[in-house]
């Protein structure tokens, strides 16, 4: 690689962040910066002396300078658009417009098994004419949204739509974590005609058959194989899909680049051999290469793929150099003013950053291993192992933002399954173009395709029960720095490693920045003591107390192998006490995990009449009303609530839109957990507000923790939580549920009395240390 393939990467990294800003914050936001950026960049040339050097700067802030230009309006349309539709949920409007699906309508893949009702699916607003309540107004900007169907015939409805489609869509809209959520009542098909609604007739009718010739595969495998083709993963268990998350390999289900990369190959290759001439050739690697952009859809890896591996098919069929790197650079700096949106999503900044750190940092990296081996690595294995080593360095940043924690195995993972994705890809991909004339064929070959997919799915696994393969590290901001700094540290080695300071340096570094992480891994080392625990169990309530050699478990979560990762990870071994806060299975579904030794010793349940049939093996089953307390080891309980069956029958009919058909929320158990130090825990079940409301009138306060009622609902009293005056606030929730838990009505309250915010969907299975309950730390990943 010469210098000169660099030149267009300053601008289009400006651009590109400018992009992202304005998205993420603003389009103010993102001028503000622009002129922060040009006043310095105008600073450096008045300072710096050398001509070359300012006319360098001359030309990266005229690049951006135009590229704003083409921004900026953009970036003010997508504002406008979604100040729009932030109006209507503020103020419960009903919305009328067009969307453009963006994949098939599925139901919801997380939470709990009941609570996976519905249809749903990622689209994206037409700008066009729209109504807002009563008034027409327009959306002049294309804006992601998630479409839930809110009804039988909504999602009936829902149903007939393909991903590509154009839909009208009469519903709701709520806005939760920064994305908006549009609850269809109605929605219909806008119909399309000519050449376009036949290629996207064959383009479903392809990954149809495609599911019909993998029906007699395992749902693992199967989807899997399908994954890796088209990007199509229906049917991959959440299981498999957290595990090959963890092990660094979930861009296999997410059609990226490499895929591209392997199509190409896969043409050329055999033409080449065939002695097909150039042009020919490149011109038949690029019809296949935009027939497979086609057939898998919209993803922003394979967009940004295509993209550069255009100008570059152009360039050859020219008989000119390309730089792949400069190719690279024009495509980010594209896309980033044409479609922000696609430029400042994850998929594409994910994809992006690998394919620049493969370009530009494998080479280097793997001379330098070439040249700490003394030439025993030659030039090929180093690249092999410096090509996923980059690759996985490099995006490390954003998954900390998606997951706090990281994995030892993730680069010897991608090394092991690298030679198996290659030919699964390639067959898969051929059994997908004879699904249509020869079925049979197609499926022995997904046959095949499964064994490779089974063998990626047995790595993961077993990375994923390795020590080391989950590395808690700082969450949010902190965690980003952190990585960059390695990152830093990491190309200042490569750079130094002729210089023996620079080694002892850096290897003195690496034992400071791996041994605290790596010391609990140690054989015989004790976990560090907590007093609270709250488990990422998914869409649902699991949270351990304990206090010397006595342990609470209050709720099991929805399922029992989420439970039972959660206690081993925790060393729990035994349950003194297991409180069933209310019978809804996201709160016992789990029970069956608390077998053997782990069978609680006692058990409370609420004092409805139905609550005792959803209880763990084991005797000595109560039903607790308020009064009730136990101790054990300093660990005092008393139940704050209900009074009553009958009263928590009483404030279910008082409730305005509870939506659960029964008294079991209002008769959750509450418990109030007093430790010896003084520390008080409340947890509140899924109390209604209602029950709430009276539970503030007796409740003694103030409490130092408290868990949020209902996973972070909407359905908050405000009064409680002002009286309770927690400092920290457990807010137990599955990823990416279906019910937009937590909301932003929720967290805003709970940021109005001062109370510090951790959530299982982002921080995962979190501990309150006993000598520091104020300090939470992730020691297990989101569910």
């Amino acid at each position: 690689m010469r210098w000169n393939d660099l030149r267009l990467l300053p601008s289009a990294a400006a651009i590109w962040s400018l992009a992202a800003v304005g998205i993420l914050l603003g389009a103010q936001a993102a001028i503000a910066a622009c002129a922060v950026l040009c006043s310095s960049v105008l600073a450096a040339i008045v300072v710096i002396p050398r001509r070359a050097i300012t006319h360098i700067l001359f030309a990266h802030l005229a690049v951006v300078a135009l590229a704003g230009v083409l921004l900026f309006p953009v970036l003010l349309r997508h504002d406008e658009t979604s100040r729009a539709l932030h109006t209507a949920a503020e103020e419960g409007l009903v919305v009328q417009l067009a969307v453009t699906a963006r994949a098939d309508p599925a139901a919801p893949s997380s939470g709990p098994e009941w609570s996976r009702s519905g249809l749903q699916m990622m689209a994206r607003t037409i700008p066009a004419r729209v109504r807002i309540g009563a008034e027409e107004g327009s959306v002049p900007a294309s804006v992601p949204v998630l479409v839930r169907s809110s009804g039988e015939e909504s999602q009936a409805a829902l149903g007939q739509v393909r991903g590509g489609q154009d839909v009208w869509v009469r519903g709701t809209v709520r806005s939760s974590g920064g994305l908006l959520v549009l609850s269809v009542t109605e929605a219909r098909p806008i119909p399309d005609t000519g050449i376009s609604a036949t290629a996207q007739h064959l383009r479903h009718r392809l990954r149809d058959l495609a599911r019909e010739n993998t029906a007699h595969l395992p749902a693992d495998e199967a989807a899997l194989v399908r994954g890796m083709t088209s990007g199509d993963t229906h049917g991959l268990g959440q299981r498999s899909e957290e595990i090959m998350q963890r092990a660094g390999i979930s861009h296999l289900v997410a059609v990226s680049g490499a895929n591209i990369a392997l199509i190409l190959a896969a043409v050329i290759a055999p033409l080449l051999l065939a002695g097909v001439r150039r042009r020919p050739r490149l011109m038949i690697a690029g019809i296949a290469m935009a027939g497979y952009v086609f057939l898998v859809g919209e993803e922003p890896s394979v967009q940004r793929a295509a993209t550069m591996a255009a100008p570059v098919l152009i360039a050859r069929f020219a008989g000119v150099r390309a730089s792949p790197v400069a190719a690279l650079a024009l495509t980010v700096a594209l896309w980033s003013v044409l479609d922000p949106v696609t430029a400042a999503s994850i998929g594409f900044a994910l994809s992006a950053l690998a394919t620049g750190a493969i370009l530009i940092a494998a080479p280097p990296l793997a001379n330098a291993i070439t040249e700490a081996t003394g030439e025993r690595v030659s030039r090929v294995p180093a690249l092999v192992l410096a090509v996923p080593l980059v690759a996985q360095l490099a995006v490390t940043p954003i998954l900390i933002t998606l997951a706090p924690e990281v994995s030892a195995w993730a680069v010897p993972v991608n090394m092991l399954v690298g030679p198996v994705v290659g030919p699964t890809t390639v067959i898969g991909v051929i059994a997908l173009l004879l699904g249509p004339v020869w079925p049979a064929a197609a499926q022995l070959l997904n046959t095949i395709a499964a064994g490779g997919a089974h063998v990626v799915l047995l790595i993961a696994g077993t990375a994923d029960a390795l020590p080391g393969s989950r590395i808690p590290v700082p969450e949010g901001t902190p965690g980003v720095l952190l990585a960059i700094a390695a990152l830093a540290v990491a190309a200042v080695a490569v750079a130094g490693r002729r210089s023996r300071t620079v080694r002892w340096v850096m290897a003195a570094l690496l034992v400071a920045g791996t041994a605290p992480a790596l010391a609990p891994l140690l054989p015989g080392r004790a976990g560090k003591e907590w007093s609270v625990a709250a488990c990422a169990v998914g869409q649902g309530d699991a949270v351990l107390l304990r206090s010397g050699g006595s342990t609470v478990l209050i709720d099991t979560g929805p399922e029992p192998e989420p439970l039972r990762d959660c206690l081993n990870r925790l060393h729990v071994d035994a349950i003194d006490l297991l409180i069933l806060t209310h019978p809804h299975a996201d709160h016992t579904g789990g029970r069956s995990a608390l077998t053997g030794e782990r069978a609680p010793a006692e058990q409370w349940v609420c004092p409805l009449p139905h609550a005792t049939r959803d209880v763990a093996a084991g005797d000595m089953v109560s039903s607790v009303v308020a009064g009730e307390t136990w101790q054990q080891d300093g660990l005092v309980l008393e139940v704050l609530w209900p009074p009553s069956a009958r009263a928590a029958e009483s404030a279910a009919l008082r409730e305005d839109g509870s939506g659960e058909g029964d008294a079991a929320n209002d008769c959750s158990v509450v418990v109030s957990a007093t430790w010896p130090d003084g520390t008080r825990l409340v947890s509140l079940g899924d109390l209604e507000p209602v029950a709430q409301r009276e539970l503030a009138a007796t409740v003694p306060g103030p409490a130092r923790i408290v868990k949020v009622a209902h996973h972070g609902s909407r359905r908050q009293d405000a009064g409680l939580y002002e009286h309770l005056a927690p400092e920290l606030a457990l807010v137990t929730v599955g990823k990416e549920n279906s019910f937009g838990h937590p909301t932003d009505h929720a967290l805003d309250l709970l940021g109005d009395v001062g109370a510090q915010v951790v959530r299982t969907d982002r921080h995962g299975t979190v501990i309150l240390p006993a000598d520091a309950i104020d300090e939470p730390l992730s020691v297990g990943p989101p569910r």
